[in-house]
């Protein structure tokens, strides 16, 4: 049986859970964290990739979604509010936020698109900073140890259950989701807007559960990433976790769930393996995008598809999925001069 076929089988998820319940029974305190962390991540560089990589909307405000979602949970939950609701309460106003910063996607370019979210992301580390009286400025915040139906989660483990499982969850209905005509509609809208226009998909709509989404699930990944470290402070969210995160998607693979996963765990355990070079982080970071994107552009992901180690065709039976009836249109916009280059956008993927 190939590894592919392995990741293509349908009881991969139910493998995939149990692997997860496995985990703290081999791993210490320190790793146990670090797990924490990786899945926090998957959630956040889930949330870029779904604007970025299925969308193709050049937004980098994830950081401050993830923010938002921090401190809306962190602050909830001091009111005796449910942890869970308290994560989704920090996920739904993100994605309010992420739908008020997506309007300008209806009229901006690429360029001009990724100038105006990161402008937003720097005003909300500001308000993060300022905001002493609910946000308690640049000290930062304490986030309280969560209870879940009745028992406090004190311990690194005990935390990880709530995490794995709220990340398994939402992973799934994330492939659902991609699976349905909301990821079509992503994917042809990333192909070619014009193009989708045309084949009766309503682009301003889709734009903006493009942007809601990433918000949901940036904003429910920086609650549980409060969660797992138990303090927050704004510079959490600044340029550098921006950084992060487009590297996560970059390194793992541009549209793929599967680098996701890949880029998260290896850009967590990355700055732990660095702990004595802490003072060159961040050109680290930066070199290792531009090996990327110079030499590997489709990721760790597309590497291993290339190898056959992971399946070409998943979800939505690829994440380049061949529609045929854009692929169709796209031919006939290129040869009428068309939103030109439609085609040729078409072959790289």
């Amino acid at each position: 049986m190939r590894i592919s076929a392995f990741f293509e089988a349908r009881w991969f998820p139910a493998l995939f859970l149990l692997f997860l319940l496995v985990i703290p029974l081999t791993t210490n305190n320190y790793f146990q964290f670090v797990i924490n962390l990786v899945l926090c991540y998957v959630l956040i560089g889930f949330g870029q990739q779904l604007i970025l990589g299925y969308a193709g909307q050049f937004s980098f405000a994830n950081a401050a979604f993830m923010g938002i979602g921090a401190y809306t949970t962190s602050i909830i939950f001091t009111l005796n509010v449910p942890i869970l609701i308290a994560l989704m309460a920090g996920g739904l106003l993100a994605a309010l936020v992420a739908c008020l910063v997506g309007l300008p996607a209806l009229r901006l370019s690429r360029v001009y698109l990724a100038l105006a979210t990161i402008a937003f992301g720097e005003m909300t580390t500001w308000i993060l900073t300022h905001w002493n009286s609910v946000t308690k400025g640049g000290d930062g915040m304490y986030s309280p140890v969560p209870v879940f139906f009745g028992y406090s989660l004190d311990t690194d483990t005990e935390r990880y259950f709530l995490i794995a499982i709220v990340c398994f969850v939402m992973v799934m209905i994330a492939q659902r989701m991609l699976a349905s005509k909301f990821g079509r509609a992503f994917i042809a809208i990333r192909e070619n807007e014009m193009v989708a226009s045309c084949n009766g998909i309503n682009i301003p709509l889709y734009k903006t559960i493009a942007f809601a989404l990433s918000g949901f699930y940036a904003g429910v990944g920086g609650g549980l990433y409060a969660i797992a470290v138990n303090y927050i402070v704004p510079d959490n969210y600044d340029l550098f976790q921006l950084v992060i995160h487009f590297a996560l998607v970059m390194v793992g693979g541009l549209g793929s769930m599967y680098g996701v996963i890949v880029g998260a765990l290896v850009l967590t355990t990355l700055p732990e393996v660095l702990r004595d070079f802490q003072h060159y982080q961040e050109m680290l970071y930066g070199v290792l995008l531009i090996v990327f994107i110079v030499f590997i552009p489709r990721g760790v992901a597309g590497f291993l598809k290339d190898w056959k180690i992971l399946p070409r065709e998943i979800l939505v039976h690829g994440w380049r999925e061949e529609i045929p009836h854009v692929r169709e249109a796209a031919k006939t916009a290129a040869v009428f001069n068309v939103g030109a280059g439609a085609e040729d956008r078409g072959a790289e993927h």
